[in-house]
């Protein structure tokens, strides 16, 4: 008798491993313009998405109420299929919590694809030198920990006060300085220290030269940014199969993180080649750089 599964186990698995992951490792993105969809498209297709720089002006005493409307301009953004591959055994397929554990540790693969993917058009030739530049000089804190927060963070928020928003991200080795030390302190996130938000990043290795920047000729190591919406225009959509061969896979379900909107595809078929079952979290996804005022570089 050949092995069964539970299709609604797996793909009950499959959306909770996603949301926990893919919600967190890519807070970040929601920050900036966005386009995610669910619809489905073929990799490599340019996506125009609407970036809002500017509103009517406020009318007084208006004499109509019809919109002068808001200025959206296009950010032309090429998109690319990603997929994060695995193979499923039976007993794995019918235990969910070694499947969950399986499935997490791949769509963290994925997620740090898409991580890069965001962050590549950020450079110093497109968005400015860095707005924020300090080192850590000491393992408890030192220069950086005082500096970060009398100086760095307001020099931050000025260099963005026109901003619409002004979102903070900084890699981990700077995000722990604003961790709360007392009852007194501010807890990093939402209206934190005066931005709309504060999110961490460790994954810095898609942006330009790595996770270096230049700056007047000199390589600096990036950690972090503050951006409003504009700065980046970011995609994504499902991919595309052919009806041949959607109809040769066991599974092929559509997955929505809350928050950020991105929708992932989870398939799962056969495999002759190998006699065995395999599985993908698959999503086609880009950016592409927007209004190069709309970000401040960090760096050490």
């Amino acid at each position: 008798m050949a092995n069964t599964f539970s299709s609604s186990l797996v793909t009950d698995t499959a959306t909770k491993a996603a949301i926990t992951v893919l919600q967190s490792k890519l807070a970040p993105i929601k920050n900036f313009s966005t386009d995610f969809s669910s619809d489905v498209v073929n990799p490599l297709r340019k996506l125009q998405v609407g970036v809002a720089t500017s509103a009517a002006a406020a009318v007084t005493s208006p004499t109509s109420f019809e919109s002068q409307g808001t200025t959206l301009t296009n950010t032309a953004v090429t998109m690319t299929h990603y997929s994060a591959q695995f193979g499923l055994s039976s007993a794995q397929l019918n235990q969910g919590f070694t499947l969950e554990r399986i499935m997490a540790v791949n769509l963290r693969s994925l997620a740090n694809a898409l991580v890069d993917a965001a962050l590549s058009p950020i450079n110093t030739t497109t968005y400015g030198a860095a707005a924020y530049s300090s080192a850590i000089t000491t393992a408890t804190g030192g220069v950086l920990g005082n500096d970060l927060i009398t100086k760095g963070l307001p020099a931050l928020w000025s260099a963005l006060k026109d901003g619409t928003s002004r979102n903070l991200v900084l890699d981990g080795s700077y995000y722990s300085y604003l961790l709360p030390q007392s009852g007194f302190s501010l807890k990093p996130g939402d209206g934190a220290y005066g931005f709309d938000s504060v999110n961490f990043n460790n994954r810095w290795n898609g942006v330009t030269g790595g996770s270096d920047v230049q700056l007047n000729g000199t390589t600096k190591t990036i950690k972090g940014f503050v951006a409003s919406p504009e700065a980046l225009a970011v995609a994504s959509a499902l991919p595309y199969i052919d009806p041949a061969v959607a109809g040769l896979l066991q599974m092929s379900e559509t997955i929505e993180i809350p928050d950020l909107g991105l929708a992932v595809q989870f398939n799962v078929h056969g495999s002759l080649a190998s006699r065995s079952l395999q599985a993908s979290f698959d999503v086609v996804f880009g950016a592409a750089a927007a209004d190069g005022s709309a970000l401040k570089i960090i760096n050490a």
